[in-house]
């Protein structure tokens, strides 16, 4: 820490203490074969095993992964050329290998969980990661106290409570995912074709992790006085983790310091990294386009969907609130777009008319998506359980907060000069988001307190400060933009060709 603060070189065995080597391999096979039944019936099967290996310290190699595979088109004949497709399958990922080769470095922790031996590996870590957590007063002056100006040594809390960022568990399931879809395919007019598809999409022994040594919920604070609300007004009880002592209290603000509450020292947090989530997503896709014909081309995509899942929001944080209660994580998934359209357009000039219109060409593209939702975050360990990066305001569901909406129009104009038969110049100009539109892609979801303070009985009590912005939140940045999708942008080019 002193090479550090000093601005020295940090020796070779400060460097190599973390080091550590995790080897691993990854196989795989398919066969597949086509089948035509008939003059209009046509099949396709297949099988796919895939399987990894790692070190017996490590996971138990998922070596069983077999994927059967079908599809048809059948084509009945007719008017418009109908054809009919379908198929189904699965398709197996790979272990989330990174974290697992975390553990050795640094976030395994130095020991398995007490009564987990049996179910987490036996990769333990060669440095040591502490826990310290508190109500957000005491947290302030912590980390005050741990970067104090015109220093050159750092003051740190107590590490009496070790943190195992993640520990896998033995028997980890590589994710999978089951897919199955339907449409048809057609031309409804010359030089155009129609596909209407429906797909559904199930993602099975998804990877998270959660929090082994989270205690059972304190009943103490299951009382009138520690209800609380999500955003429609609605009233209720969330779990509450920290131990009920004279002088504390689980609500932040109210005075009283906060003793988080966990379930076996020295452990502060112990991240056991399984395959326990899932998700779901069901869309309609429509497709057309019409091929350039008479110097005009033109087509457009749509889908309607919508996401579903039980797994934390990883634009954020990974860690489920509750670690009893991984239902009450179901909500719209992070990446769920209810509509999304994209059109195109693509006009060309003659070739052989006159010096002037020769070789011009237009053409553009017009995106629109529904909003994207994301949670609303208390900002601090609102349930005394140390971990505070996934408290969620009150009892609100996840992805709740509804984000904008995306509009963006991209345009080409081109002109391509023939001076040889064989050499050709193109000249181009490009906008994208032409129109300049703001489009958000991340909001700041900080609320700032345990609570909706424009809806709590007792506003003081639950964390909120003498300022009220958007949903009665006391943090003037929430619900601000984080992220922007990129202004417009103009680029201009020439091409040879030769």
């Amino acid at each position: 820490v002193t090479s550090v603060y000093q601005g020295t070189s940090i020796s070779s065995a400060v460097r190599n203490q973390a080091k550590g080597t995790l080897d691993h391999t990854y196989e795989g096979l398919y066969i597949q074969d086509r089948w035509r039944a008939t003059d209009r019936l046509t099949l396709n099967y297949g099988l796919r095993w895939e399987g990894e290996t790692w070190p017996s310290a490590a996971i138990n190699n998922p070596l069983k992964n077999f994927d059967p595979r079908l599809g048809f088109s059948y084509a009945p004949g007719g008017h418009g050329n109908f054809v009919v497709r379908g198929g189904a399958g699965l398709f197996h990922g790979q272990i989330p290998s990174p974290l697992l080769m975390c553990q050795i470095p640094s976030c395994g922790g130095l020991s398995k969980y007490p009564g987990r031996e049996n179910i987490q590996d036996d990769l333990n870590a060669k440095t040591r990661l502490s826990a310290f957590g508190s109500d957000p007063f005491t947290m302030a002056g912590a980390l005050s106290a741990l970067l104090p100006s015109a220093s050159t040594t750092a003051i740190y809390p107590s590490p009496a409570l070790d943190a195992v960022i993640v520990r896998f568990v033995k028997n980890h399931k590589p994710p999978y995912g089951a897919q199955a879809s339907l449409g048809i395919e057609m031309q409804p007019f010359k030089d155009a074709t129609l596909d209407i598809t429906g797909l559904h999409v199930r993602g099975i022994h998804l990877g998270s992790f959660y929090n082994v040594n989270q205690p059972d919920p304190n009943p103490v604070f299951f009382d009138a006085a520690h209800m609380v609300h999500d955003s429609k007004g609605d009233v209720g009880s969330k779990n509450y983790y920290c131990p009920f002592f004279p002088g504390s209290d689980c609500l932040p603000g109210t005075g009283f310091g906060v003793i988080p509450g966990i379930r076996t020292p020295p452990f502060g947090v112990d991240f056991e990294a399984d395959s326990k989530w899932d998700s779901q997503w069901d869309g309609l896709l429509i497709t057309f386009n019409k091929r350039m014909s008479h110097h005009v081309g033109w087509g457009f995509s749509y889908t309607w969907s919508k996401g579903i899942d039980n797994g934390p929001n990883p634009s954020f944080v990974l860690i489920p609130q509750d670690s009893c209660c991984f239902n009450r994580e179901r909500a719209l998934s992070a990446d769920h777009a209810a509509q999304r359209f994209v059109g195109n357009a693509t006009l060309e000039g003659p070739t052989h008319l006159n010096a002037i219109l020769n070789g011009w060409k237009l053409a553009t593209i017009v995106s629109l998506e529904s909003p994207h939702y994301f949670t609303k975050f208390a900002g601090f360990d609102a349930n005394g359980d140390i971990f505070g990066n996934n408290d969620r305001v009150g009892i609100e569901s996840r992805n709740t907060f509804k984000g904008d909406s995306y509009q963006s129009v991209d345009m080409r104009v081109s002109r391509t000069f023939h001076f040889t038969e064989k050499i050709n110049l193109e000249a181009l100009a490009e906008a994208f988001n032409m129109f300049n539109t703001l489009n958000i892609r991340f909001f700041n979801t900080a609320y700032g307190a345990a609570d909706f303070c424009n809806l709590a009985s007792d506003p003081a009590a639950q964390g909120c400060g003498p300022g009220s912005f958007r949903e009665g939140s006391p943090n003037p940045s929430y619900g601000t933009p984080r992220a922007i999708f990129n202004p417009r942008q103009i680029q201009l080019a020439l091409r040879l060709t030769w």
